[in-house]
């Protein structure tokens, strides 16, 4: 991460801290809290978000060490979403530890500065940090319960409503000889009805005959 970074988010600027006074002082530290109003939830981002407004409770140990400040700790919030299966509601509460070591820019090499997080303008960024730490806390795929039966594959109907709802399924390879057997059964009982009404005819005018 290059110091240059650009905020890209709110959490970036909340969450923002002044280091100054650490800064080449291996030993000294000091302790931070600060609770703030969670941002929009981030499109296409993780399904367990914090809502817009929801406090973010941050609590952290800003160290100094002869490599730049160490910053540890965690932050708590309450996220919400959608089950997986069934789109009902979701909510969980997590506890998210932080642990991130910011470097001096000229204690990076060249080729780990890409791999690095830097100490920018002599401050410290948890902004990234709490983003990345509640994303790996929360549920990848959240369920409303172990056993949620979820959704009809054909209709989206709720199986939680009728365990029993179903459809009939054809393969679509067998389709069409159905409908041609649907067909030919449709035909051989009228060719049957046929056959039978002309044979009657038949032994009908036959007996006429003789009786003339």
């Amino acid at each position: 991460m290059s110091s240059d970074t650009v905020p890209v988010s709110p959490l970036d600027e909340d969450l923002r801290f002044d280091a100054v006074d650490l800064i080449g002082r291996p030993g000294a530290h000091r302790r931070i809290e600060r609770t703030i109003a969670a941002p929009a939830r981030e499109a296409g981002g993780a399904a367990m978000q914090v809502p817009e407004g929801n406090a973010l409770a941050v609590e952290a140990e800003l160290e100094s060490v002869v490599e730049g400040i160490y910053a540890h700790g965690s932050v708590r919030a309450h996220l919400e979403g959608e089950c997986s299966r069934c789109l009902d509601p979701v909510d969980q509460d997590v506890e998210a530890r932080l642990d991130e070591m910011f470097m001096y820019p000229e204690k990076v090499k060249a080729d780990e500065l890409e791999d690095s997080v830097l100490l920018e303008d002599d401050k410290v960024n948890l902004g990234p940090l709490v983003r990345d730490a509640l994303a790996m806390e929360a549920d990848e795929r959240p369920l409303c319960r172990e056993d949620c039966p979820g959704l009809c594959p054909q209709c989206g109907f709720r199986m939680e409503d009728d365990p029993e709802h179903g459809h009939e399924i054809i393969d679509d390879r067998w389709a069409a000889l159905k409908t041609l057997l649907d067909e030919d059964s449709d035909g051989s009982d009228g060719s049957a009805r046929s056959d039978s009404s002309d044979s009657s005819d038949a032994t009908g005018g036959t007996a006429g005959s003789e009786g003339r």
